[in-house]
This record gives structure tokens, C-alpha cells and sequence, in this order.
């Protein structure tokens, strides 16, 4: 099967069932390496497909990282909720923490949509969010992509 062509077609819930079937009869490479290129021609078809195609958590970290960066501050939600489920949220709470320094707009994206109902992960938040404020007292972007917000 073609990713690309796979990814040129509309969504269809009786292929994408087809595809995920014989997704799990490659091995863990070939099947990273499909979902990954369907993914990059066409994230609305690409993420249900990393949603369900069990993939190994390396896999689902690299899709996350790209999605945190390359997601716009809508759509970055869609990439959060793709891996969450195989990553558990704490990994990825954790994943999204370590760009506080260097990657302020992926944090910020992300702060928006982070909702986590286990007391212990809405600590993490708090905690991401109160470390952001600290050393970012006067971020601002007009961008909903990349890493970097703008400054006056």
C-alpha cells in the first residue's frame, strides 16, 4: 500500500479499519514509517491512524514532538490526544515540560488545552504553569506555529 495515494484519498472509516488491519501484520519500522509519511501529506488522515496503530512509545514520541512543533495552536490538540493514550499523560505532560526553556510556544499551545482530571497530573499542570510564568513573565506571540513566540 501507498502512503501517499492513501493519503490523497478521503477519509473513509472502512479503509482506514482495512489499513489499520494490515498495519498489524508489519513489523513495528514499516508501520511507524506508513503512519508517519500518511501523517506528513495528511495529518487528518495520518493521526487516526496513530491513534489506533499501536505504535511503540519512541514512535509515539518523535509523532508528539512533531506535532507540538509543526501543529498550529488548535490543531496541536489533535497531535496531544493521537499519543496520549499509548505515551499516558504524565509522559507527555513531561515531554511538553521539557520545551519550557527553549520551545515557549509549544508549552503555551499546549497549557490551553491541558485538562487532566488525576489530581496528581492537574499538580503537574499547575506546576508547568506557574515555572512557565516564571520565566516567560511577558510572552507574547502572533504565531500559532513553531516554537519561538514573537516580542515586541
Amino acid at each position: 500500500m501507498n502512503p501517499i495515494e492513501y493519503a490523497s484519498l478521503p477519509r473513509d472509516s472502512k479503509r482506514e479499519s482495512e489499513t489499520l488491519k494490515w498495519l498489524r501484520t508489519l513489523d513495528e519500522y514499516s508501520k511507524f514509517e506508513f503512519i508517519w509519511r500518511v501523517l506528513r501529506a495528511s495529518p487528518s488522515l495520518g493521526l487516526p491512524l496513530v491513534k489506533r496503530g499501536q505504535l511503540k512509545h519512541v514512535h509515539l514520541e518523535v509523532i508528539l514532538e512533531y506535532g507540538l512543533v509543526y501543529g498550529d495552536a488548535s490543531s496541536v490538540r489533535w497531535w496531544y490526544e493521537s499519543t496520549v493514550e499509548g505515551l499516558g499523560e504524565k509522559k507527555a505532560i513531561q515531554l511538553i515540560s521539557s520545551h519550557v526553556d527553549d520551545a515557549p510556544l509549544i508549552v503555551e499551545k499546549m497549557l490551553y488545552w491541558l485538562r487532566p482530571q488525576d489530581n496528581q497530573l492537574k499538580q503537574m499542570v499547575e506546576n508547568l504553569r506557574a515555572e512557565f510564568a516564571s520565566k516567560h513573565p511577558d510572552f507574547k506571540s502572533t504565531r500559532s506555529t513553531g516554537i519561538h513566540g514573537t516580542s515586541a
